[in-house]
């Protein structure tokens, strides 16, 4: 399975009894599926062991638009968190996958007060 953002190649990781995703071996982005996130936001250290990937290298693909699905090729929207608004990723429309840019997942995780200044500053993503 290709990266939907770079040339590197999804690889399963696994972290604990339930929780599964893929990687990039290139930039470290995240692939998994809506209730796996759950698990992943309770388990602890889950966010050091499986987004290992650069922030910044995160932040400048967090840039590209219109990506497919690497799971079932269906193009992927554009979504942002409802509580953390300056987190953006992307979701399936289609197998409901969803796709985080390296140290997303790490900010999901954790909300915090300087999340929501960098809420109002970034504002809503962009459809």
């Amino acid at each position: 399975m290709r990266c939907p953002k770079c040339p590197g190649k999804l690889e399963e990781k696994t972290y604990g009894r339930r929780i599964t995703v893929r990687r990039c071996t290139d930039c470290g982005g995240l692939f998994c599926k809506p209730q796996v996130l759950v698990e992943m936001k309770r388990e602890w250290m889950a966010d050091a062991v499986l987004d290992s990937g650069d922030p910044r290298l995160g932040q400048a693909l967090n840039k590209l638009d219109n990506v497919d699905c690497p799971e079932c090729g269906t193009r992927m929207n554009k979504s942002t968190d409802e509580r953390q608004t300056h987190i953006w990723f992307e979701q399936c429309p289609n197998c409901e996958g969803l796709f985080f840019d390296a140290g997303e997942f790490t900010d999901l995780k954790y909300d915090t007060f300087m999340d929501r200044i960098r809420g109002l500053l970034r504002g809503r993503r962009p459809e």
